[in-house]
C-alpha cells in the first residue's frame, strides 16, 4: 500500500510538472501571437499618453489605444463588454480632441502679435499664446524710459518690437537691445535684482508684462513656464553671440589702427 501510494504520488507530481510547464508555453506562445502583440500595443499606447505633457498628444495617444483595443477585444477577445468601454473611451478622446479644435479656432490675434509669438512661443498653442499676451499690454516708449533699474528687483518683462535701448552697469554701457529682444528675462521669473539698467534710446515699440503676472502664469501653466523659460534662453544666446561679435570686430579695428 506504502510504495503504490507513493508510486501515485510521484506521477501526480510529475503530471503537475508538465501541466505547469505546458501551460507556461502556452502563455508565452500567446503573448507573443499576433492577437498579443495588438494587446501589448494597446497598453503602450496608453502608458506613452501618460507621459505626455501636452494634452493634445495626451489624448491623440489615448485614442489610438482605445482604438487598438476595440480590434483586440473584438476580432482576438470577442469581449462584448470590454470592447464596448473601449468604444466609449475612443468616443471621449474625439470628443476632447474635437473640443481643443474649435477652442484653438475661435482665438484670434492681430499681426503684431502674431509676428511676437511667432518669433519667440512658435511652440505653444493658440489659447496658451492668448494666455501669454493677455498677461501683458502693449505700449509706445519715450527715449529716456527707464525699463529696467539695476540693483531693483525687476518689475516687469519687455519685448523689444521696435526701436533700440541701452544696457549700462555702475555707468558703463555694456550692451545694446532691439526689435526681437527681451529686457528684463533674466532675473524676471527669479525677483531678482536687475543687473543692469535697461533705457530707450530711441522711440520704441514693445510688450511688457508685470514680474508678479508673468511668474503666476509660469506656475498655473506649465507649457507655458517651459516656453518662456526657453525663450529666454534663445534671447540671452543670442546677445552672447552678438555681443562677442562686436568684441571681435572692434579689435580687429583696433588692430588695424595699430
Amino acid at each position: 500500500m506504502t510504495s503504490a501510494r507513493a508510486v501515485g504520488t510521484g506521477g501526480g507530481l510529475h503530471g503537475d510538472r508538465v501541466g505547469v510547464r505546458r501551460d507556461m508555453d502556452l502563455t508565452l506562445e500567446s503573448a507573443l501571437s499576433p492577437g498579443g502583440l495588438v494587446g501589448h500595443l494597446s497598453y503602450l499606447l496608453l502608458v506613452f499618453s501618460m507621459l505626455m505633457r501636452r494634452i493634445v498628444a495626451l489624448r491623440i495617444l489615448a485614442l489610438g489605444s482605445a482604438l487598438v483595443a476595440i480590434v483586440y477585444g473584438a476580432v482576438w477577445l470577442r469581449d462584448p463588454v470590454g470592447t464596448a468601454w473601449e468604444c466609449l473611451l475612443a468616443a471621449v478622446n474625439i470628443g476632447q480632441l474635437l473640443a481643443l479644435y474649435v477652442g484653438d479656432r475661435r482665438v484670434k490675434f492681430t499681426a503684431e502679435e502674431s509676428a511676437f509669438m511667432e518669433s519667440r512661443f512658435a511652440e505653444l498653442g493658440p489659447r496658451d499664446r492668448r494666455r501669454l499676451l493677455d498677461c501683458g499690454w502693449w505700449r509706445n516708449g519715450c527715449v529716456g524710459e527707464v525699463l529696467a533699474e539695476e540693483g531693483s528687483p525687476v518689475r516687469r518683462l519687455v519685448f523689444v518690437v521696435a526701436g533700440e535701448a541701452s544696457v549700462t552697469s555702475e555707468g558703463v554701457e555694456v550692451a545694446r537691445c532691439g526689435a526681437g529682444d527681451f529686457v528684463g528675462e533674466l532675473t524676471v521669473l527669479t525677483g531678482e535684482e536687475a543687473t543692469g539698467t535697461a533705457r530707450l534710446e530711441t522711440s520704441a515699440r514693445y510688450w511688457s508684462a508685470d514680474a508678479s503676472d508673468l511668474r503666476r502664469l509660469a506656475a498655473d501653466v506649465e507649457e507655458v513656464g517651459r516656453a518662456l523659460e526657453r525663450a529666454f534662453a534663445r534671447g540671452l544666446k543670442e546677445k552672447l553671440v552678438r555681443r562677442n561679435r562686436l568684441m571681435v570686430a572692434s579689435y580687429r579695428s583696433a588692430g588695424s589702427v595699430d
